[in-house]
């Protein structure tokens, strides 16, 4: 399609979400303090347009779906009460068959989110709401509403945010209270493993986790990889990393970025910035970041908070008791494969019905397109 075409299309779908309808008006349980805000409600034909414009194939949208934002109680690391947002697409005129809870990828722009019918979570939107189930999508705390920095991968920080709008979800007149079927990209594929891993430690069953291209071994694998920065990407997960690392251990920024990055990250993050924008204002070189006492420690020559928590927040090794599955792709140069398969074999070890899911030789962005009509029929044949 040339950039001509590609511009008409655009502004027709424009004007397709812009003439979308608003959805009826939700009820939530006496007492659930929960607030529910109407946002569009999208028919098939604009639901399959943008499916091929984003490069979905193989699954389409089968009825119309209403969108709304959801604002919910939850609570952080230390207790306080805090309110979290999130996305809440169900079928529209139907009775949805079960309960999805898709987690977004990383962002860098706190707006940038299912919430505000980012492009992650309006897809998700479109293929489960619009094939008839009920799907959820947090925005996770310090994204959204919430203030604060992102708890990047804070495993209990992470699942709380996710079991917290689950069980919200089911106090919405409509929403299934079944097990959920858990589906995440990125971030949002180690979301899902930390969702899942809280829901049944709390006795609370699972339908199944579907994770894309997530990052699991933090430590081990994630950081060593990262340093190289065979991404474009590298530097902005370190910086979130260390941001929220820092925000959640008590530790100053200065303890690990150098003097310069240590101002300059929280400004870039605290503010909503164009991704591209906070690519630019980061060193191409993620090693230039940290200062030295962080670089001896990656060099092996000393100890560091940073390096022990991400190890206590690896996802890779545990015994997970409803279906696993890890999807990745060769070509992934922001989270390697052997963060799926290393997983899948550690799991397995345990006993764990876990299994890694090759999808070609595709990159980070495109595992999620290709991975999305396998995860629809995995659903299919586990909700029928």
């Amino acid at each position: 399609m040339g950039a001509i075409a590609r511009l008409l299309f655009v502004a027709a779908l424009a004007v397709f979400v812009a003439s979308c309808g608003r959805p009826p008006a939700l009820e939530s349980d006496k007492g659930s303090d929960i607030e529910i805000f109407p946002l569009k409600t999208i028919g098939p034909l604009q639901a399959n347009a943008m499916l091929w414009w984003v490069g979905v194939k193989g699954v389409r949208a089968a009825n119309a779906f209403d969108c709304y934002r959801v604002l919910y109680p939850s609570t952080d690391s230390k207790g306080h009460a805090i309110r979290l947002s999130g996305l809440l697409a169900l079928p529209h005129g139907r009775a949805p068959r079960a309960l999805v809870s898709f987690q977004h990828g990383t962002t860098s722009n706190r707006d940038l989110v299912p919430s505000n019918l980012s492009t992650d979570g309006l897809a998700a939107a479109i293929l489960f709401a619009g094939n008839g189930y009920a799907a959820v999508a947090p925005d996770y705390a310090g994204l959204g509403v919430s203030k604060g920095p992102h708890p990047y991968y804070v495993a209990a920080d992470t699942a709380r945010a996710v079991v917290d709008m689950i069980h919200a979800a089911r106090h919405i007149r409509g929403v299934p209270q079944g097990p959920p079927f858990l589906v995440g990209f990125s971030e949002g594929g180690y979301a899902s493993l930390a969702a899942q891993r809280a829901l049944e430690k709390a006795h609370e069953p699972v339908l199944a986790t579907a994770a894309v291209a997530g990052a699991y071994n933090l430590r081990s694998i994630s950081l060593p990889w990262t340093m190289k920065g065979s991404s474009p990407q590298a530097s902005i997960y370190l910086a979130l990393w260390v941001r929220g690392y820092a925000a959640r251990y008590d530790h100053s920024l200065e303890t690990a970025f150098t003097p310069h990055y240590a101002t300059l990250v929280p400004r870039l993050l605290d503010t909503p910035s164009a991704p591209e924008d906070v690519q630019k204002a980061l060193p191409a070189n993620p090693g230039e970041l940290f200062n030295p006492l962080l670089r001896a420690a990656l060099d092996g020559k000393s100890d560091h908070w940073l390096l022990h928590a991400l190890a206590e927040n690896e996802m890779g090794d545990w015994r997970p008791a409803a279906p696993v599955r890890l999807y990745y792709g060769a070509r992934d140069v922001d989270v390697p494969p052997a963060e799926a398969t290393t997983t899948a074999r550690l799991m397995s070890a345990r006993g764990a019905p876990v299994r890694a899911v090759a999808l070609g030789p595709y990159d980070h962005n495109q595992s999620i397109l290709v991975a999305a009509p396998l995860i629809v029929r995995w659903l299919e044949s586990l909700s029928n």
